[in-house]
């Protein structure tokens, strides 16, 4: 059986003043950072910003399918505000748990 594709020819683009580029801009999406905000859930959670954070992913990706992408821009940034604030905080937490645990291993030994 032979196959009646033909893959498609190429042509150059031949214009009166020479060559031109276009350029052609692709709208992207907002970005909503569900898997950050899980981790933040996830992974200590200080002041439930990691459960804000996942609410406010969730809404940005109720407004993306919707089609309101100012909306879901808007949404993503406070998501990665609370994202961000509750990493710092998971690590300041983690640093001064640390200094403690060594504090008191030099206190013991």
């Amino acid at each position: 059986m032979q196959s009646s594709y033909r893959p498609p020819e190429n042509f150059p683009l031949q214009g009166g003043a020479g060559d031109r580029t276009v350029v052609v801009s692709v709208q992207q999406d907002p970005k909503d950072y569900i898997v950050w905000s899980l981790a933040s859930v996830s992974y200590g959670n200080p002041f439930c910003l990691g459960l804000l954070a996942f609410y406010f992913s969730i809404k940005s990706r109720d407004r993306k399918m919707v089609g309101d992408l100012e909306g879901a821009k808007s949404y993503g940034s406070t998501a990665c505000c609370f994202n961000v604030w509750a990493l710092t905080l998971i690590i300041v937490i983690a640093i001064i748990i640390i200094v403690l645990i060594i504090l008191a291993a030099k206190r013991i030994i």
